[in-house]
This record gives structure tokens, C-alpha cells and sequence, in this order.
């Protein structure tokens, strides 16, 4: 580690890394890191640093206050202890990982946040800067897909959207700040309530729910979720029930599959709780799923013409919200028997999530003949 100028890109985990330095030509392999091509690209193991939230004085938002330093101020941050919560001694390996990446962070220039494409994401790489207290520039690589070239550009131009980004990361870390400072306030002001019995009575109320409609959207905090009497896209809970019943995965097996098929740039960043895409990613789409003809188990179960849209955002939602898991046009190569399972189910999902509904095929029906029509008549 002899350079004094390096672009350093760190990330959460070494599968990722590996993917990473591979695209930006990172090939040496050194214990804890990848370097070559200007790069180093390290890895933080997880989420190794821990904020808790400890106000100094009362707390205060205003609009003119940067939300990282606010949210340097009001919380303290400290490497994790996961030796009792793991059962063996991961303190010592994180201790020495974060030494790696201490050492290239202060040779660097500019040191690239990787992190998971998700405000967790931000919020861990947060707690590393203010950790090691390494003053340095930072440039934002937001990776949900990673192909060689979305890779390329997120390092060395940042997020596509940079004033969006920013304005969704502001909100993010103000409503987190706000938050904790709710449950810091409830927690200084609680009470004790004593347990008691109660008698539950005989008659019975019936509660009626009302079904939601096709096309509706359920919101929560940075995700939208939309019901719809067609198949959606998958996000991280269905991908798991559907993993468990047709796959007969557990949870832990599912969630380690998927990463290794985002990390190996077949799927987008998995860890998602929306099912519905950007009008960008619905562009890429009408590209993967012609790609996804050629899929030996589904492929001929893809209709002509584009893709429905139906998957579409609404209300002007971005792509830092998180995206349904789709699939990113890239060939399979040297899958092991689980991860090609797991990737032929969310295929097939990908596939009837933008199957035309019946009203569509009419649509593009009578759009084609009336197109005919008025050729026939010019």
C-alpha cells in the first residue's frame, strides 16, 4: 500500500467488493482489499460501527443545518460487539477489517460509499465516517444492479440523479433524527403500568375489513407497495414465502442465495420491501425480458412486445426508494444448483409481472389494427 493517491471504494461485504474491483480493475488481491487502476476497494464485513442516539442538549432541527452533521452531533459511534450475539469471536476479525480500511481511507482522495443501495446503507457508511473522523471526499455509488458499466459510472460520477439523491437522503436522516428523538423523549418520560387481569366478554364484535382494489398502492416509510390481481414483482418478504413453499429454503438460505445472484449482477439489489419500478427501470426491462427469451426454463412463455407498465411508480416516486427485484439482462454462468433455482423463480415472476393483462392485449390489439387501417387508406 505504497500509493498516496488513491480512489478508495468501500462496501459492506467481500462478495460485493469482489464484483466491484473486478469492473474498475482492482485485480491485486491483498488480504482485506483489492488494488490496481487507481482503486483499492475494501469491505466493511456488515454493519460494523453502531450510532446510538445521545443528544447533548435538547434537540433542534432547523432547515439551514446539514442533516449528516446533525446527525454527527446528536449521535456516538462505536464498533459493534458481536462475539455474544454470534457465538465466536468477530470483534477480533472486524477490529483488524477496520484497521484495512482506516489505512487506505487516509491515503486516499476520495473514498467511495458502495454501501447497500438503501438508506441502511448510507446510515452505515455514515457511522464509519464519523468513526474514524477521517475528514476526505465522499462520492456516492448507488448500485442496485451490478453490471460492469452501472459499477463504472457509480464510481466515478456518482448517483445518476445527484440533486435527487440528495433531496431523499436529507428527508431520511431528518426522519430518522426525528424519530429518535420521539422515542428518546417517550423513553425518558415513561411510566410503570402495573400488569392486570381483565374478563373478556361474550358477545362478539364483528370487525369488517374492506379488500383493497386493483391498482391500489399501499405507502410506508420510503417504499410503495401496489395490490393487484396480477402478479407483482417480488420483494424480499414474497421472495422468502415463495423461496420456503416452492423451494423448501429457510429464510437464512434465501436471503444468502439471493445477495450472491445480486453480487454475481443476475438480479437487482434484493433487500427491498417495494414491488413496483421506476419508469427508468421499466425502460431497462423492455431490453432484459427479450434477454430472457433465451431462459432455458421460462423464456418461451414471454409474450411479443413490450412489457406492461403496469409496475410503474406513482406519485413521482425515485429510484432511491428501492425498486422490485428484477432481473438485469446478464446471461447465468456458473451457478450452483441453489442459486439457479432461486434465479429461474424470480424469473418467472419477472416474466408474469409484465405480461400484458387482457385489457392491454385488446389495447395493443386495436392499436395495431387501426395503425394498419390507416396505412391501408394513405
Amino acid at each position: 500500500m505504497k500509493q498516496k493517491n488513491l480512489i478508495t471504494v468501500v462496501t459492506g461485504h467481500q462478495l460485493t467488493a469482489d464484483t466491484i474491483a473486478k469492473a474498475i480493475g482492482a485485480n491485486e488481491k491483498h488480504d482485506g482489499y483489492y488494488l490496481g487502476n487507481g482503486y483499492a476497494v475494501t469491505w466493511t464485513n456488515g454493519t460494523v460501527i453502531e450510532a446510538t442516539f445521545s443528544p447533548t442538549e435538547s434537540f433542534v432541527l432547523s432547515t439551514t443545518m446539514d442533516s449528516r452533521l446533525v446527525y454527527a452531533h446528536n449521535f456516538k459511534f462505536f464498533m459493534r460487539d458481536y462475539d455474544e450475539l454470534v457465538g465466536y469471536k468477530k470483534t477480533e476479525q472486524d477490529a483488524r477489517q477496520l484497521e484495512t480500511v482506516k489505512a487506505l481511507w487516509k491515503m486516499s482522495g476520495v473514498v467511495v460509499n458502495a454501501m447497500s443501495p438503501d438508506i441502511e446503507g448510507d446510515l452505515d457508511f455514515l457511522n464509519l465516517y464519523y468513526y474514524l473522523a477521517i475528514p476526505v471526499e465522499v462520492r456516492r455509488a448507488w448500485l442496485p444492479i451490478l453490471t460492469k458499466g452501472a459499477i463504472r459510472h457509480g464510481v466515478m460520477h456518482g448517483p445518476s440523479d445527484r440533486k435527487e439523491y440528495e433531496t431523499w437522503l436529507e428527508e431520511s436522516i431528518f426522519n430518522l433524527l426525528v424519530e429518535s428523538s420521539k422515542a428518546s423523549a417517550s423513553f425518558k418520560g415513561a411510566f410503570i403500568v402495573e400488569e392486570m387481569t381483565t374478563e373478556v366478554a361474550n358477545n362478539t364484535e364483528i370487525i369488517q375489513l374492506s379488500i383493497p382494489e386493483d391498482g391500489h398502492c399501499i405507502y410506508g416509510y420510503h417504499y410503495i407497495a401496489k395490490i393487484s390481481d396480477y402478479q407483482t414483482l417480488y420483494n424480499l418478504s414474497g421472495l422468502l414465502v415463495d423461496a420456503a413453499t416452492e423451494l423448501d429454503f429457510d429464510h437464512q438460505k434465501t436471503i444468502r442465495t439471493a445477495y450472491n445472484l445480486y453480487a454475481k449482477k443476475l438480479i437487482s439489489y434484493p433487500m427491498v420491501t417495494q414491488n413496483t419500478i421506476p419508469q427508468g427501470v421499466w425502460k431497462l426491462m423492455c431490453r432484459n425480458i427479450e434477454i430472457l427469451r433465451y431462459n432455458g426454463k421460462w423464456g418461451k412463455t414471454i409474450g411479443n412486445g413490450k412489457p406492461s407498465r403496469r409496475h410503474n411508480f406513482r406519485l413521482e416516486e425515485n429510484l432511491y426508494n428501492g425498486h422490485g427485484i428484477v432481473t438485469t439482462g446478464l446471461h447465468p454462468t456458473d451457478l450452483s444448483n441453489d442459486e439457479e433455482k432461486l434465479y429461474n423463480l424470480i424469473v418467472k415472476r419477472v416474466i408474469d409481472a409484465f405480461a400484458l393483462t387482457p385489457a392491454e392485449k385488446k389495447a395493443r390489439r386495436k392499436w395495431r389494427h387501426n395503425r394498419q387501417k390507416k396505412v391501408k387508406t394513405s
